[in-house]
């Protein structure tokens, strides 16, 4: 016992101390330093594995996003970021009142799996295309809708981990266009063929325009929607208190459910876009984990609108300009840009540390702690230096009044 009382324990030189208000030039500072670090390292690990690229691959880089003797490929970029915003402002609402929903791939994916087949089977029976376009539309809306209902009316009448509902059923709809592909394709080889109808027009022969104003003008009714209706207050106030919202007399269940009605409707329109204006096929990894990386962007912007856009257009950039890159020096199509959005994410939210903690040396802690000593017992001396003048002033307004008059002195006598 004494020998381990008398052990020096070990402790390290610094302390994390909590923010109790980060001011907003280091919030910014915090961010900038942090996607300049990821931006870094991905040049750093490309240089690793093909030695003598890391110029090229900040090259192609912005190249694969801005490169004004191919606009197609900016206009790719802008494709890659109107899904990704749509997907982020999708999952908001339900996270914003705590209902985590991490089914934005699967309800995505029923999306994809009812635009591609009301495309294929009406062309194939000879339907107008914009007839086809709009049935599709609305087909993936109700599609989007019900898968994320079902969880939701779990969650309200039985209480249910939306959690581990939510994230089953994106294996579910896996499943079941894995399943739908093999009848549809009874000759084995799995590939459901591109769609030639039900395809969305270029508006002004620019590639992805129409998508991309389609997406535009969602997020804009998603914005008005949490910010100036009373649908977005009650989801707000859910989020912060289900017992305050329901003694303030809104109902949480219905609350629930119709959250999970728009984000389901909003997955399911950006599964429509996959394939009516992107892609024009039908696989089970189309999604290409969208709905996982609209949580991480939803989340990192905080649910506020301006930083989800910011978000968006960043993890665009390193997405579309690490495919360009990864073309160019001969590296995987698949695990590259991956492995580069990753590093993006990894760093940007390790950083997010900092905006709640600051590591200060023991020395520093101790200092202010004096400071901060010093600044109360200040502040109790001038209080106690007031109370002191305000008893003198009453004092002396009592004596006053206690001080008979010469004329009440006659009238005495």
């Amino acid at each position: 016992m004494r020998l381990a009382e008398n052990r020096r324990r070990f402790s390290l030189p610094f302390h994390v101390v909590k923010r109790l208000d980060t001011p907003r030039k280091i919030t910014i500072l915090i961010r900038i330093i942090s996607v300049l670090s990821a931006f870094l390292l991905a040049g750093v690990l490309c240089n690793i594995f093909r030695p003598g690229t890391f110029g090229i691959f900040y090259r192609e880089m912005f190249l694969g996003c801005f490169n004004p003797a191919n606009p197609d490929k900016f206009m790719e970029f802008l494709m890659t970021v109107a899904l990704l915003m749509l997907v982020s402002f999708a999952l908001a609402p339900a996270f914003k009142m705590k209902f985590w929903n991490i089914g934005g791939e699967g309800q995505i994916l029923v999306g994809v799996l009812t635009t591609a087949a009301i495309s294929r089977f009406m062309g194939n029976a000879g339907v107008d295309n914009s007839v086809i376009i709009i049935l599709s539309l609305f087909a993936s809306i109700l599609a989007g809708v019900i898968w994320g209902l079902i969880p939701a009316l779990f969650k309200a009448f039985f209480g249910t981990n939306e959690t581990l509902f939510t994230l089953m059923m994106n294996y579910i709809a896996a499943g079941i266009i894995l399943i739908l592909i093999n009848v549809w394709v009874p000759s084995g080889s799995q590939v459901f063929g591109d769609i030639t109808t039900g395809i969305i027009p270029n508006l002004f022969n620019v590639k992805f325009l129409t998508s991309i104003i389609l997406a535009a003008v969602v997020v804009t009714i998603l914005i008005i929607y949490m910010k100036f209706t009373k649908h977005g207050y009650e989801i707000a106030v859910v989020g912060e208190s289900r017992n305050t919202a329901r003694y303030i007399g809104i109902n949480v269940e219905l609350v629930t459910i119709r959250t999970m009605i728009v984000s389901g409707g909003v997955c399911g329109i950006v599964g429509f876009l996959l394939v009516a204006g992107y892609h024009h096929t039908l696989t089970s990894t189309l999604a290409g984990g969208i709905g996982f990386t609209g949580v991480l962007i939803a989340w990192l912007g905080g649910f506020q609108p301006t930083q989800m856009i910011f978000f968006s257009f960043l993890v665009g950039f390193f997405t579309r300009g690490s495919f360009s890159a990864a073309s160019e020096i001969r590296m995987s199509l698949v695990y590259f840009p991956n492995i580069v959005t990753g590093i993006f994410f990894l760093i940007v939210i390790a950083c997010t540390f900092f905006l709640n903690y600051r590591v200060m040396f023991k020395h520093r802690v101790h200092e202010e702690k004096i400071e901060l000593a010093v600044e109360g017992n200040g502040a109790e001396i001038e209080n106690s230096q007031n109370i002191v003048i305000e008893n003198k002033e009453k004092v002396e307004e009592v004596k006053e009044v206690k001080k008979p008059s010469k004329s009440r002195k006659k009238e005495d006598k």
